[in-house]
């Protein structure tokens, strides 16, 4: 992926989503107008941060990224995936819509992701113009939720063989250790075992998330090859914000895209 830097905004871009088609961000903490733990560019309104100060970094975040329409929703680390449709485009009360993932043909919406160490993932199908963001963190890839996702682009007529996508930053196993009953929840969603996913550690386990990831997608058929990563732990990286690495206690940074 490629850095850029513009107006004090900080995000790398996905080659392979621009070349089909698809604008992408995977903003970091910079540029932003927050204080504190949420310093600067803190985009979550459920943190405890100032609120007019979240607002005037998402109209700093249109402004420099040019974007008419910017929707978010209240992830709650469930399994849901809102379909967007013209009629629901109305970006406050979509805000307190539940949801961990979104899909939409609409041209021109920016569908957004907000993380502090589990994973944004943009999908697409470039042929069949349909785009999905997804927030991927422990609870819902045992959930199933990367699953639910991809039945939501196949039911608007995407085909999984002509995906493509980037997986952005994320927590890494070295600095996410989880107990047994995290484990277990993973056990249900990984049958056979996969040892390359989690590993003890003393009396916890160090979990891969983005290995989960990448399992749950391959088995579905989609070509990891076309699915680009950009290899940077949030935990490990000041740049972005992390909860581990707060202790609980920091702001969000988001993923976005948008079908040109």
């Amino acid at each position: 992926m490629r850095r850029v830097e513009k107006s004090g905004l900080v995000f790398y871009q996905s080659e392979n989503l621009l070349q089909s088609g698809v604008d992408n961000f995977f903003l970091t903490r910079s540029g932003g107008f927050s204080q504190g733990p949420f310093a600067q560019l803190n985009l979550s309104y459920r943190v405890g941060d100032d609120p007019m100060l979240v607002a005037k970094n998402y109209g700093k975040l249109k402004r420099v990224l040019r974007l008419k329409f910017l929707a978010t929703v209240h992830q709650v680390h469930g399994a849901k995936i809102l379909e967007l449709d013209a009629e629901k485009l109305e970006e406050q009360s979509l805000r307190n819509i539940e949801a961990d993932g979104m899909v939409t043909r609409q041209k021109q919406v920016a569908l957004g992701v907000l993380v502090a160490d589990c994973f944004p993932l943009i999908l697409a199908e470039p042929q069949a113009q349909v785009l999905a963001v997804l927030h991927c963190g422990w609870r819902g890839i045992a959930a199933g939720v990367i699953q639910n996702l991809l039945q939501a682009i196949t039911a608007k007529g995407g085909k999984l063989e002509n995906m493509v996508g980037a997986l952005g930053p994320g927590i890494c196993a070295e600095c996410y250790e989880v107990d047994d009953a995290v484990i277990n929840e993973f056990r249900k969603q990984f049958p056979q075992g996969r040892p390359r996913i989690w590993k003890k550690r003393g009396a916890q386990y160090q979990l891969d998330l983005k290995a989960g990831i990448f399992a749950v997608l391959k088995d579905a058929g989609i070509k990891l090859s076309r699915v680009q990563e950009l290899k940077l732990c949030t935990c490990c990286c000041e740049e972005f914000f992390s909860h581990r690495r707060s202790q609980g206690h920091a702001g969000r940074q988001i993923a976005l895209a948008m079908l040109k």
